[in-house]
């Protein structure tokens, strides 16, 4: 998983090493030749390591949720998590439709991450950049073919998703919430994530407490009953299952 991890920009495992003191992994630089550049993953590395990012974030959201009074969040901040709680539960269940396995099935967490606003905001903004850049990284990829094209819009559409939470967790850590005019291109390959996502697969990073496990039947259960209260009325179809194509 972690063949071929040069990263595009070294933004953002900087920022987690920022955050948490950590040493950084040597990055490629953006301003390399397209010769230089790795070789691609394949279909089921891209899916693996989509999954596994997917089941991260509904971990993660799930614990700020119930963790919302020590975090300071407001009713309409709680929504917006729950919302993204529920896009990316559904993008784990797509990925295993697919045949996905995440190579992790628990997480660990800094000790604050759940009752320190700031540390939460900015930890979700490092991730969601590298989320985004994941998926665009799988566009980049899927792309190339006949075959998988349909595959890399489905990747497209989860990437515009991904920048909405980024959005958002901008927002409430009180932040310019759109604040790009394009979303930022961070990796290479997928599996370039795996490193930068690593303090939290292996629990070794200095502070970092778990495991955390992820979210029960129960728990998914119960937000995705809220989501019509919530708002949450459009949950799309993805390109890869569309029958009629818009013309």
């Amino acid at each position: 998983m972690l063949k071929g991890t040069a990263v595009v920009g070294s933004g953002a495992f900087l920022s987690f090493s920022q955050l948490f003191g950590l040493s950084p992994i040597a990055a490629q630089s953006a301003t390399a030749t397209m010769e230089a550049m790795p070789a691609d993953d394949d279909l089921q590395t891209i899916i693996n390591v989509a999954s596994t990012a997917e089941l991260f974030a509904t971990t993660h959201y799930l614990a700020a949720i119930n963790g919302a009074k020590a975090l300071g969040l407001d009713d309409a901040q709680v929504a917006y998590l729950k919302a993204a709680f529920i896009s990316e539960q559904d993008h784990l269940e797509l990925l295993k439709s697919l045949g996905a396995k995440p190579v992790a099935s628990q997480f660990y967490v800094p000790n604050n991450l759940f009752s320190d606003n700031a540390t939460f905001t900015a930890t979700t903004e490092v991730a969601e950049t590298a989320f985004v850049g994941a998926y665009l990284a799988a566009v980049r990829i899927l792309g190339q073919s006949k075959d998988t094209m349909p595959y890399a819009v489905t990747c497209a559409q989860i990437a515009a998703v991904e920048q909405t939470h980024l959005a958002l967790v901008r927002q409430i850590g009180k932040k310019l919430a759109n604040n790009t005019s394009y979303a930022q291109y961070t990796l290479w390959n997928p599996s370039s994530a795996v490193p930068i996502l690593k303090p939290f697969l292996d629990g070794k990073a200095d502070g970092f407490v778990g495991p955390v496990a992820p979210p029960s039947d129960s728990d998914i259960a119960g937000i995705r009953a809220e989501a019509t209260k919530l708002g949450y009325d459009n949950p799309g179809v993805p390109f890869a299952a569309m029958k009629d194509m818009p013309m």
